[in-house]
């Protein structure tokens, strides 16, 4: 409460001498505080034109060291990738040395059994030094006596496959392939029973780790690398560096190769080399296809084009791109070895973060000190302003002071006609607008006054607009619930409608299950549940295209064709089913001519929907009547019966949906109460009138009559 009101003490008015005093130190500080901000921003201005400088020239020297260190990652990756091709090699010349040796005293054809499980020729007796494995869906397709003499010669490799998978940690496997089919390989790989294959066994000299070998030269110390491919066997995705293996003749003898798995690789040198998983490093073949790339960035580079990217002309070098909404440098440098493109794109934010992250710093320090440098200014000149003001104030508050006795009387009704002189031309200069002011006011006083009345009838007019205004949203909240009201009385009879025959069609269904129906009669059980259906589908037909007509969605296809010819088809259409049906059909045509525009299939539905009601409302033997009229400008078409007719209660809505004379919507007579509705909405579509009254000639039945325009 205290803190309260001395809150509200400090917003109280002052005195004109206080605020005087307020206003000579506020003037004279202004002049000091635009000194301040100027002379601040000056040397913040240049401050900040000296961390650009500074910064770019850091930033320039950082790109170049980022680029080295590139180059650093690109040798020891070059070195990684030799030291697989290094092995390769090693084996490739000691194999070509084992096959030029003819010496089959000492090696002995190795024997085979067929591994079902694995659909494979493997050793009868394997001895532990790696595996020799022949792939074929064929267990009777023995190895040849060849590939057995050539496989067991393979073995002889065994040391330095052992000793190479184990120096080198890329290696996954190394292995020898024979020109016929057959492999010798190390270390061994045993595939559980789910990764036994089941596609057909493809010959090993199919695949690229074979093919690529031969693209080598004979007596050419250059390895072959695959492109990225998905592993015959379930160690997923690697690449292999591949060479082929000819003796002394020049006759091929195989392939050696060496596989490196793709996470293998990633894991061991881009992960080890590329720690920060702000940026991601990537390997591109010579087609600019990916090889590997980090895990952390592999959904990034899946969107990006590779082969844009990292084209030739920006091979060695460093850019500054948008990529995916963000700034970014990318880095690319081609490995000596291979002449595939290492890659490695990151965030210039978070490249150059510690530069940034220094200046900022430096530029805060100097801000610090300049902004202290500036408030100790301040203050020493705000003390000599306040010293100032006090002695203004000691020269204004006399006649300050005079003026307020001279306001204080007026509140009372008193006004003093004349002041001391103030000596100061302006505050008597005050007093006689002070006098001016006192007339003034009474003449505002009265336009105030007319200015209420006027008010006033202003305000009972709007309050007159008001209740009218009230009087149309009542309206419209009464028309709503009327709305309201008829939707909920549309989707009970929708239910209703369609509760009966599903009612039926499932107790029909659950009768003959149990058996209540006996299997004669389930033929006629059926055919009820078929008629069923047939008027659930009827219904569903007829309330969709009620909806397509009321939203003009189901469009008319308007043509011109004579009323006379449209009036005998539809005779000749319903007189064979009134014969048929032995039902009176009486037909009568008053006149000749006349054309109509408009769409004759929809049109013969509202006969048709006519007629088929007079049938349903009148007795077997009474007559139906179907006539035709013209006049000067509509021809006219009546459906007559002597039916039970429509009581006069029901005309005006015997039109509108799911309405039926019978309420209680359970009569002998089928029907959904929408064909009335269709026939009203295509009459609407052709700009015609439907309209029924009572058969006054007859005392009892219906006369409907469909009134279309003619056309020119």
């Amino acid at each position: 409460m205290n803190r309260l009101k001395s809150i509200k003490s400090l917003l109280q008015p002052r005195t004109f001498a206080f605020q005087m005093l307020a206003a000579m130190l506020t003037v004279s500080l202004i002049p000091l505080l635009l000194l301040s901000v100027f002379a601040g921003q000056t040397v913040s201005s240049q401050l900040n034109h000296f961390n650009e400088l500074n910064t770019a020239m850091i930033e320039k020297n950082y790109f170049s060291m980022y680029e080295a260190n590139i180059e650093e990652q690109v040798r020891a990756i070059d070195t990684e990738l030799r030291l697989v091709e290094d092995a390769v090699l090693l084996a490739k010349a000691l194999a070509e040395s084992i096959f030029s040796t003819e010496n089959h005293a000492e090696v002995r054809p190795l024997v085979f059994k067929y591994d079902l499980a694995q659909k494979r020729f493997i050793e009868k007796q394997p001895d532990g030094m790696g595996v020799v494995s022949i792939r074929t869906d064929n267990p009777l397709q023995y190895p040849t006596p060849e590939q057995a003499y050539d496989l067991a010669r393979s073995k002889a490799l065994f040391p330095l496959f052992k000793s190479e998978s184990s120096r080198k940690q890329n290696i996954v496997s190394i292995y020898y392939i024979h020109p016929k089919s057959g492999s010798y390989y190390y270390p061994e790989f045993i595939a559980q029973d789910s990764d036994a294959p089941s596609k057909p066994i493809h010959l090993l000299t199919s695949y690229n780790f074979y093919s690529d070998a031969l693209n080598v030269r004979p007596k050419s110390n250059r390895v072959a690398w695959t492109k990225p491919y998905l592993d015959i066997t379930p160690r997923g995705w690697m690449f292999t560096a591949t060479t082929p293996v000819y003796d002394e003749n020049r006759v091929l003898r195989g392939v050696v190769a060496a596989d490196v798995t793709i996470e293998r690789f990633v894991n061991n040198v881009l992960d080890t080399r590329f720690a920060d998983e702000n940026g991601i490093a990537l390997l591109l073949d010579t087609d600019h296809e990916l090889i590997a790339a980090q895990q952390h960035g592999a959904n990034e580079i899946q969107q990006l084009d590779l082969a844009q990217l990292f084209s030739n002309d920006t091979l060695n070098s460093f850019r500054s791109m948008q990529l995916d909404g963000q700034q970014k440098v990318v880095f690319s440098r081609s490995i000596p070895s291979t002449n595939w493109t290492l890659g490695y794109i990151i965030p210039e934010h978070k490249l150059l973060e510690p530069i940034h992250s220094a200046t900022l710093m430096l530029s805060a320090q100097t801000s610090d000190k300049l902004i202290v440098q500036l408030s100790l200014l301040g203050l020493v000149a705000v003390c000599l302003s306040v010293l100032l003001s006090f002695y203004l104030r000691s020269k204004i508050s006399r006649p300050v002071n005079m003026l307020a006795e001279a306001f204080a009387e007026m509140s009372e009704g008193q006004f003093t006609s004349s002041l001391e002189d103030t000596w100061s031309l302006e505050f008597n200069q005050l007093l006689h607008a002070f006098n001016r002011m006192s007339h003034k006011i009474q003449e505002l006083m009265e336009e105030q006054t007319e200015l209420n009345h006027q008010l006033e009838y202003k305000v009972e007019l709007r309050t007159e607009e008001l209740r009218d205004m009230n009087n149309e949203l009542e309206a419209r909240v009464d028309e709503l619930l009327r709305l309201e009201h008829w939707r909920k009385e549309l989707l009970m009879n929708i239910s209703h409608d369609l509760k009966t025959p599903i009612t039926l069609i499932r107790g029909y269904i659950e009768a003959i299950n149990d058996g209540t129906i006996s299997g004669e009669d389930t033929g006629i059980f059926l055919s009820r549940i078929s008629e069923d259906i047939q008027t659930i589908n009827q219904f569903v037909r007829n309330l969709n295209e009620l909806s397509l007509l009321e939203t003009r969605q189901l469009e008319a296809k308007f043509t011109s064709f004579a009323t006379d010819s449209f009036f005998h088809a539809m005779v000749s259409k319903w007189e064979p089913f009134m014969k048929l049906e032995q039902r009176p059909f009486h037909t009568r045509k008053h006149a000749s001519g006349g054309r109509l525009r408009g769409d004759n299939h929809l049109i013969s539905r509202v006969i048709d929907n006519l007629i088929d009601n007079a049938l349903k409302y009148s007795t077997g033997s009474s007559p139906i009547t179907f006539t035709y009229e013209l006049t000067s400008h509509t021809a006219i078409f009546r459906v007559i019966d002597i039916g039970s007719g429509i009581p006069d209660d029901a005309l005006p809505y015997i039109f509108n949906s799911f309405y039926r004379v019978d309420k209680s919507r359970n009569s002998g007579i089928p029907g959904s109460g929408l064909g009335l509705s269709i026939a009203k909405e295509i009459a609407d579509i052709h700009g015609g009138q439907l309209t029924v009254i009572p058969n006054a000639e007859e005392g009892h039945g219906c006369v409907f009559s469909l009134t279309l325009p003619l056309s020119n």
